[in-house]
């Protein structure tokens, strides 16, 4: 069960930093605010963007553990 936490929390903190990661980024260039935008700073595809690298991280994680184990 811990594992599976950890897990968790590491997708969520992922799709955090990348989502504050794509707004500093448009803060620095100065593509701030973003028309039809959430927040004025996030578009839709910005949330299923992060939603993929977050899967992605936790996937390579869990491959990462099994690889650690069956050795």
């Amino acid at each position: 069960m811990k594992s599976k936490l950890f897990l968790v929390f590491s997708a969520v903190a992922v799709f955090a930093l990348y989502l504050v990661l794509i707004w500093v980024l448009r803060l620095l260039t100065g593509k701030l605010p973003v028309e039809d935008g959430l927040f004025g700073v996030f578009r839709d595809h910005d949330f299923v963007l992060a939603f993929v690298v977050a899967g992605f991280v936790t996937f390579s994680l869990v491959q990462k553990r099994k690889n650690t184990k069956s050795k």
